[in-house]
C-alpha cells in the first residue's frame, strides 16, 4: 500500500511538473507577443482612434508635394481647411508655396480627397487618393 501511495505521489509530482513547464512557456509566449504588438506602429490606430484633419493634412502634404515642380516647397502648418466626410474622406483645401520660383507662380492653391483606409495613420499607403485639383 505505501508502494502505490509513493507511485501515486511521484506520478502526480511529474504530471505537476509538466504542467507547470507547459503554463510557463505559454506566459513566455504571450509575452513575446505582447511585446511586439506594443512596439509595432499597429497600436496607434487604436489608441488614437480614426485620424483628425491634421492627421490628413500631414497625409496630403506627402501626396501633393510630388505634383510640384519645385525642391524647395513650403506648406503652411495652419490657415489650411478640412472637411470630413462620412467614411474616414477627408476633403482638404490648402496651397503650397514654392521659394524656388517667381512670385506669381510660387503659390499652388490644391483641394485634395483623401479616404483612410485603416492601419497607421502616418502611413501614406493606409490612404486612398480620391482627388487632387490643382488651380
Amino acid at each position: 500500500m505505501t508502494e502505490t501511495y509513493l507511485k501515486d505521489k511521484t506520478a502526480k509530482k511529474r504530471f505537476f511538473q509538466k504542467g507547470m513547464v507547459v503554463l510557463v512557456a505559454l506566459a513566455v509566449i504571450f509575452t513575446v507577443f505582447l511585446t511586439r504588438f506594443a512596439l509595432s506602429g499597429s497600436r496607434e490606430a487604436l489608441l488614437n482612434g480614426a485620424p483628425g484633419s491634421e492627421d490628413a493634412y500631414k497625409v496630403a502634404k506627402l501626396f501633393v508635394k510630388p505634383t510640384i515642380k519645385s525642391n524647395d516647397i513650403f506648406f503652411p502648418e495652419s490657415g489650411y481647411q478640412c472637411a470630413q466626410k462620412p467614411d474616414s474622406v477627408f476633403v482638404i483645401k490648402s496651397y503650397a508655396e514654392a521659394k524656388d520660383q517667381p512670385k506669381p507662380e510660387n503659390v499652388t492653391p490644391f483641394e485634395i480627397t483623401l479616404k483612410f483606409i485603416g492601419g497607421a495613420i502616418a502611413d501614406k499607403r493606409n490612404w486612398k487618393l480620391i482627388s487632387i485639383n490643382k488651380d
